[in-house]
Order: structure tokens, then C-alpha cells, then sequence
């Protein structure tokens, strides 16, 4: 009866110890955003706004069909057409920013450059940005 005791005690404990090192598992950023309360979108005028209530539809940028790159970008950082921080500090208290920076020929996110995967028109990626900006900023 002891062993069995033991075993099971010992069951249990790996079991525990495998479901904390499962959890421990860095979330990606696409999981981060899908997660995120808030928006802030902002134009390169200075025009911007904060999204919570209808967050969701902008949930839909984490199933872009993007990848990371390694590339270095032509233009500036600042020569964004669109940017949304997920997460913006005035809002979300001590939850990381995620900054997602439209550019005309990828989007940077942070400080990783993404591109869009084979078979996928980048233009496409420019429309989904515009049609949620032309939606939220009017």
C-alpha cells in the first residue's frame, strides 16, 4: 500500500511540474494581440484614436498571412503609413506594448521586420490596415 502511495505522490508531482513548465511557455506576439484589450491607432498626421469596445475585428491582424523576416528596410523607421499599439501604456497598465508599424512594402512589429508568406499580395495587407482605419477614424 506505501508504494502505491509513493507512485501515486510521485505521479502527481510530474504531472504538476509538466503542466507549470506548459504554461511557462513565452506566448508569440500574434497570441499577445489576439489577447489584447485595446488599440491605439495613430497616422503619420497625428491623427489617432483608441479602439476597446469593437477590439475584435482588429484581432483579425494576428491571422495575417505575414512571416518574420530577416530583410533591412530601404526607407526609415518613421516612414510608416499606418501604425496600431496593442496594449498602449495609457491604457493598459504594466502590460507590454506591441508596436505594428504598416510600411509601404512590409510591417514591422517591435523591431521585427514581417513580410507576407508566398501567395500573398502584400497590397492585401495595406487594404485590411486602410479599411480599419478609414472604419475607426471616421
Amino acid at each position: 500500500m506505501r508504494k502505491k502511495v509513493t507512485i501515486f505522490a510521485l505521479i502527481s508531482v510530474l504531472i504538476t511540474a509538466l503542466a507549470a513548465c506548459t504554461s511557462n511557455e513565452k506566448k508569440s506576439v500574434f497570441d499577445m494581440i489576439r489577447e489584447s484589450p485595446v488599440a491605439k491607432l495613430l497616422l503619420p498626421d497625428g491623427s489617432k484614436t483608441i479602439v476597446d469596445s469593437e477590439i475584435s475585428s482588429l484581432h483579425s491582424f494576428a491571422d495575417l498571412n505575414i512571416q518574420q523576416s530577416t530583410m533591412e528596410p530601404a526607407d526609415k523607421e518613421e516612414d510608416w503609413l499606418y501604425r496600431i499599439i496593442w496594449n498602449p501604456s495609457e491604457k493598459v497598465k504594466g502590460a507590454e506594448e506591441i508596436i505594428v508599424s504598416f510600411h509601404e512594402d512590409y510591417v514591422q512589429i517591435n523591431t521585427e521586420y514581417y513580410l507576407p508568406e508566398k501567395d500573398v499580395s502584400y497590397q492585401s495587407i495595406l487594404e485590411w490596415a486602410e479599411s480599419k482605419f478609414t472604419y475607426f477614424m471616421e
